[in-house]
């Protein structure tokens, strides 16, 4: 059965087409195109939306957990919990991330959450002890061809982000062989210098964790890793834009430098996410929430951001229009994951997308042409 569904407007996110139609069959897009151009299906269901926008669903490549519950400990019923938060908020498509801990728990974390489907991002072990954020200084570990082995024995085809500091002895070798073996590697939770960070990108890095936290400060005679990803085209870099990590002000900087083909927009979300104030878990983290802010022994220890809100936030911090802000957290990071399926409203693509409003308010969530509850 065709699902044809009529909006005042379509953000592919390249694209902002009006009087647009988004047609639907078996869980993927079969057209995205102006209503003249297109004619629905025999017996199609036809689905007449008013005066709203279709755009792709969100994905979050960095989200520690949400409604209660931390992807580290997570089961399959809080895993389901997780997914219906993040959905409410547009994502419909995440890595499970997490945070550093005993490498026995680590492994057993990463092999439970692969085995129920996940895509993961990991957040440590391999990060710098000078720069840790709120990640235990015992757990971090130097990143070695066996322990990534050890990862991807847990994880087959499942791991697909790792966070490494490239000045770890050992961490361009172990960059270069995750390249080989289909894993991205992000620099972050780093002290590391500008010669360090080029050699990181020379031999395969594409990305940067979080800009601006968790990493040598920007200096006029030592950029360091963050000149780098500021300046540096090949690169991606994500930033969690809830005006507490990074001042406003300067979200709208790295928005300028990196533009809108090589900014991310990420949550840091943990499972605080959605909950008030109170006290929860990182991981092995325990974390105080009080009016937005996360903090554990006085650091932030991720957010309460939803990536729809940071989507919004671009739009108030920078002057962005909504489509070049949604290509933030949709088309991007899919195009870092190489997930040409996702990301975009195209024909052949998931057919993962949101109803907005026009200021960018999640209306409706469809993973796979169904509407989530």
């Amino acid at each position: 059965m065709t699902d044809v569904f009529f909006a005042d407007r379509l953000l592919t996110p390249l694209a902002a087409i009006p009087a647009a139609v988004l047609a639907v069959e078996d869980g993927r897009i079969l057209a995205a195109a102006p209503r003249a151009d297109f004619t629905p299906p025999a017996h199609a269901r036809l689905h007449r939306l008013g005066g709203v926008f279709l755009a792709p669903g969100l994905l979050d490549l960095h989200v520690h957990g949400g409604a209660g519950f931390d992807f580290m400990a997570a089961d399959a019923s809080a895993l389901a919990a997780i997914r219906r938060h993040l959905a409410r908020h547009g994502v419909t498509s995440f890595l499970a991330t997490t945070v550093s801990a005993p490498w026995d728990a680590t492994c057993a974390a990463v092999e439970r959450l692969a085995a129920l489907g996940c895509d993961l991002h990991l957040e440590g072990p391999f990060l710098s002890p000078l720069r840790p954020g709120v990640h235990p200084l015992h757990d971090l570990l130097l990143p070695t061809l066996e322990r990534l082995d050890q990862l991807r024995q847990r994880a087959p085809d499942r791991l697909r982000l790792i966070t490494l500091a490239p000045e770890l002895d050992g961490a361009l070798a172990f960059l270069a062989a995750a390249r080989q073996r289909g894993i991205e590697v992000s620099l972050g939770h780093s002290d590391a210098d500008l010669a360090q960070a080029r050699a990181a990108v020379r031999a395969g890095a594409r990305h940067v964790t979080h800009a601006f936290n968790a990493m040598r400060p920007l200096h006029h005679r030592d950029p360091g890793l963050l000149g780098e990803a500021l300046a540096n085209p090949q690169l991606s870099a994500e930033i969690i834009a809830d005006g507490i990590h990074v001042d406003p002000l300067l979200v709208d900087l790295f928005l300028r430098l990196k533009g809108p083909q090589h900014a991310v927009l990420v949550s840091d979300g943990i499972s605080a996410t959605g909950c008030g104030d109170g006290r929860f878990q990182l991981g092995p983290i325990a974390v105080e929430v009080a009016q937005g802010r996360c903090l554990a022994d006085g650091r932030l220890a991720g957010s309460v951001l939803t990536l729809d809100q940071a989507v919004r936030n671009v739009m108030a911090f920078a002057g962005w229009d909504l489509a070049p802000a949604l290509r933030l957290a949709s088309l991007n990071p899919a195009a870092l994951l190489g997930w040409t399926h996702k990301g975009r409203l195209a024909p052949g693509a998931d057919a993962d997308f949101l109803v907005l409003s026009p200021s960018g308010a999640v209306l409706e969530t469809y993973i796979a042409g169904q509407k989530v509850d």
